[in-house]
């Protein structure tokens, strides 16, 4: 009798002849080698480790190029030329122009990409169109351009890492959303913008008449570090310009978000307002919050809490010492305040607005030594002052808040 070992290698052998007959194939006589995960001679390139045709489970445009073609109709009908199109695929943005017939090209990367046409008025347009089903590599988008409107507001955010000057970084996409009120007329938007005083968007908020009521409320995220701000007012400027800064950089430890869009009347930036911006006062006079407080020009965040005392009201005031332009301007904007849980509120500058050099503009207080929101009470309705070294504004509006 042959040896037990001999045995299980004669059954072993004979197992794998009747497995390679019963496939229909018997032994290749081609030598397959692996190439991570590829064979020579024996796979095409488009199949994976599995053996899954690639070009049979995957949508073509996730690996291969596409050709589109963006027809750019104007508010009347008809081609609109020399339109600005900013286009952002899975692997890059750039910025193209459509041609005398309103036809503009490129060849673009990945299943989804998103357009911001603008109109000559500035109107823009966005679209988000999804390449999953095109199985020819050419597309043909339809975008029609928005009547005229009346209103522009700039979205803009800062390069990254704290700084004091107005670098903006002009290849940030920021989403945003508004409702715009007048009287009884609502209108509500979204879209995509580009950061950049020179990629404002235009919007429509209908002037409304004295003795009637409205307001502007504007959420802006940036899309490269997802941080937000809300920019609500309730004048319209006669200039009809707003603007609203994304914080640029913010440790992710932060206990306070604070930040001031503010811009003087016709202007179409933030005023500069430098580093260390954001002063406090409590009982005792001036709070020092140089260890607690980081800024980029225009947001300030807090690292840790240890200024607001327990039992201590803390009034927070912004110093426009650096806003050099001379006495006398109308400053127009707003204050957002967001805790580390992403609730917030916001204050406008509806007091005297006419800025005097060296004055602060006192606009919320931390009643009791808050660790989120529903401690911030904000301050309506106050003018610059020279005379504030003390938390005494906060004593009513801390007091409504413990009861």
């Amino acid at each position: 009798k042959a040896p037990v070992m001999t045995r299980l290698w004669i059954f072993l052998v004979v197992a794998l002849v009747s497995m390679q007959l019963a496939e229909g194939g018997g032994f290749s006589r081609r030598r397959k080698r692996n190439y991570g995960g590829y064979y020579r001679g024996g796979m095409s390139s488009h199949k994976s480790n599995y053996g899954l045709d690639l070009r049979k489970v995957a949508p073509r445009c996730s690996y291969k190029k596409t050709l589109v073609r963006i027809v750019v109709e104007g508010p009347k009908g008809g081609g609109y030329p020399n339109a600005l199109i900013s286009l952002q695929d899975e692997k890059q943005m750039g910025k193209i122009y459509t041609n005398r017939n309103g036809v503009a090209k490129a060849v673009v990367k990945g299943c989804k990409i998103s357009l911001i046409v603008w109109g000559k008025n500035l109107q823009t347009t966005y679209e988000l169109v999804s390449l999953k089903h095109n199985k020819i590599g050419k597309e043909t988008i339809y975008v029609k351009v928005k009547s005229r409107c009346n209103y522009l507001l700039h979205l803009d955010q800062r390069n990254d890492g704290p700084v004091s000057e107005n670098d903006f970084d002009e290849d940030t996409y920021i989403q945003y959303q508004y409702v715009a009120k007048s009287g009884g007329y609502k209108e509500a938007g979204n879209g995509i913008a580009v950061s950049g005083s020179e990629n404002p968007i235009c919007i429509n908020w209908k002037p409304f008449a004295d003795g009637e009521k409205g307001s502007l409320k504007v959420q802006a995220v940036s899309q490269s570090t997802a941080d937000t701000n809300v920019l609500h007012i309730t004048k319209q400027g006669d200039d009809k310009i707003a603007v609203l800064n994304i914080p640029s950089y913010i440790d992710d430890s932060y206990k306070f978000l604070i930040c001031i869009n503010v811009w003087a009347a016709g202007d179409d930036d933030l005023i500069s307002i430098d580093s260390g911006f954001l002063n406090a006062f409590n009982s005792m006079g001036s709070v020092d919050l140089s260890n607690s407080v980081d800024d980029d020009g225009s947001c300030a965040w807090f690292k840790d809490l240890d200024a607001f005392a327990d039992g201590e009201n803390t009034l927070l005031t912004v110093d426009f010492s650096a806003y050099d332009e001379g006495d006398g301007e109308t400053l127009e904007g707003n204050a957002y305040i967001q805790d580390c849980n992403g609730k917030y509120t916001t204050v406008e500058v509806t007091g005297d607005e006419t800025y005097t050099e060296g004055f602060l503009w006192p606009f919320a207080c931390i009643c009791d030594g808050a660790k989120d929101i529903r401690g911030v009470k904000v301050l309506k309705n106050q003018d610059f002052s020279d005379s504030i070294y003390d938390n005494s504004l906060c004593d009513d509006v801390c007091t409504q808040n413990s009861k």
